[in-house]
């Protein structure tokens, strides 16, 4: 499947935007899930530094407790920088293994931070305890510690500091005389999670709607695509040539097989018609030879009847003398018989050349409601003898049909008559029209009460000279099928059945009233719809 550049271009920036929002998406969730590791991870750092200086320094903080500290309340500078040198030896030993940790130890009868070490911070280093922001911070936690005889950790912050800080109870000779501390400052490490973390959800909130954008331009360009091939549809619908626009893609695939599929039935249907033409050719031939064959049959009883009157004026002249007898030996009737054989011959041909008569090949658009109107017209005044009366139900939406109106024209009349002609003096009619849509057809539904058609006949009713008339040719509904068949048409007739209503066949506004239901013959024609 080939993709065009523009279109190959939007699908893979939709899978890397998809990508990138899924990558962004569970960064974002490791950001969040580490900034709470950071915390928690550097508050395990500080108890377990606040454990090691209280393991570290016990070996010397009992001798310097009892030489320097123990029972004052007050101690003088020097000997807070003798204790604090002293203690700040072990504190430094032990945090100089922890990357940017401070502590020591707090004496709360002192009030004194004492042993203060920050061995891996940069120059210039604090000299003496915490700094002063930290201090009452500190102070404050230790005092805790001392008063629960507890292990507290707690996170502390002020702008812009934030630290964990640990505080421990220290014993000297079974007695808590402090608490070690220590903390350990993460705001560094917490900005940057909140940088990475501040980028990623305005990665994963521009792929997101960079993604809605390019599905919003995809799903217009395909919604335009479909209306594209929905009206080209709709226009090969009407028009067998028209084909719709081959794009690449999925859409491609489908509108090209739409064309081909379209093409293949198109050639079906040419050859479809190269075999109805030629069937109809043979069936044409077919019916040519039963045509001549009665022709031969019909013509020659009149002319058998004309050549015997000749052959008796012969005689009868060749034993006349006188003049005058030549004129008296043709008699009125002999006259009336010869020209009544000549009249049906002459009659005979006419119809054989109505037959034979091409239908015309420049069909066009017909209203075959004005015919059907027109023709009741007609068979009014044609019959005189007769009461004529109609039911109408014409379709409204009926398009125009594709035909020759002289020949339609003339199928019309010719059943019309053979209903009047079955009828007796009141002739009742039903004629309805209905639009088959889905096979664009025209359906037209002609119905007389008269005597009816029997079944056995139906078979035979088409073929040429069939009639049951006294008087009747026999080439009337010859010729209507013959023209029917030109037009691509069907026509059939069919006999109501005896349980059968004109309520139930027709609509209520079309029942005749005093007549018999099941009686008389419905003769159904089928014409194609012009395009």
């Amino acid at each position: 499947m080939k993709f065009p550049t523009n279109q190959k271009l939007l699908l893979i920036s939709a899978f890397v935007i998809l990508f990138v929002t899924i990558i962004s998406f569970y960064l974002y969730q490791g950001v969040l899930k580490s900034a709470d590791e950071i915390i928690k991870d550097n508050k395990n750092i500080t108890q377990t530094a606040v454990k090691k200086l209280i393991l570290g320094s016990e070996q010397d903080l009992t001798p310097i407790w009892n030489e320097y500290l123990e029972g004052k309340v007050r101690i003088t500078k020097q000997e807070e920088r003798l204790a604090d040198s002293l203690l700040s030896i072990d504190v430094k030993e032990i945090l100089t293994n922890f990357h940017r940790l401070e502590g020591g130890f707090y004496f709360y009868r002192l009030d004194e931070f004492i042993g203060y070490s920050f061995p891996t911070i940069a120059e210039p280093k604090p000299a003496f305890g915490p700094p002063p922001r930290s201090y009452n911070i500190i102070r404050k936690q230790a005092r805790s510690t001392i008063q629960t005889d507890s292990l507290i950790t707690e996170l502390h912050q002020f702008d812009p500091a934030i630290f964990p800080l640990s505080t421990k109870p220290i014993y000297v000779n079974g007695e808590i005389v402090g608490a070690a501390w220590a903390r350990i400052h993460i705001e560094r490490k917490l900005s940057t999670s909140q940088n990475i973390q501040s980028g990623t959800f305005f990665l994963t909130l521009g792929a997101i709607l960079l993604g809605i954008f390019i599905t919003i331009i995809l799903v217009w360009t395909i919604k335009k695509r479909m209306a594209e091939i929905k009206e080209g549809l709709q226009k090969m619908k009407h028009d067998s040539s028209h084909r719709l626009k081959e794009y690449r893609g999925v859409l491609g695939v489908i509108s090209k097989a739409i064309n081909e599929m379209t093409d293949a039935r198109q050639k079906e249907q040419r050859k479809r018609k190269k075999l109805e033409k030629e069937l109809y050719q043979k069936d044409k031939m077919a019916t040519l030879g039963k045509l001549i064959a009665g022709t031969a049959h019909e013509i020659n009883t009149p002319i058998s009847i004309i050549k015997t009157r000749i052959q008796i004026w012969e005689r009868k002249l060749r034993k006349s003398d006188l003049e005058k007898d030549k004129v008296s030996l043709v008699s009125d009737k002999s006259l009336k018989i010869v020209h009544k054989e000549i009249n049906r011959v002459s009659k005979l041909i006419k119809r054989l050349l109505l037959f034979s008569k091409p239908i015309g090949k420049e069909k066009k658009p017909v209203d075959i409601h004005a015919i059907l109107k027109e023709k009741m017209d007609w068979l009014i005044e044609a019959f005189p003898g007769y009461t004529i009366t109609y039911e109408t139900d014409f379709d409204s939406n009926l398009p125009p049909v594709h035909a020759d109106p002289d020949s339609i024209d003339q199928v019309i009349s010719n059943i019309f008559k053979n209903s009047v002609q079955a009828s007796t003096e009141n002739c009742n009619m039903v004629i309805k029209t209905v639009f088959l849509e889905d096979s664009n057809l025209a359906k037209i539904t002609i119905r007389d009460f008269g005597t009816g058609m029997p079944e056995e006949i139906k078979p035979k009713i088409f073929d040429p000279f069939f009639t049951t008339k006294n008087n009747g040719s026999g080439l009337g509904l010859s010729i209507c099928n013959e023209i029917i068949k030109s037009h691509h048409g069907s026509i059939h007739f069919e006999k109501p059945q005896e349980n059968e209503t004109i309520i139930k066949t027709w609509d209520q506004s079309t029942a005749i009233n005093n007549v018999q239901p099941s009686v008389g013959t419905i003769c159904i024609i089928k014409l194609p719809i012009h395009k």
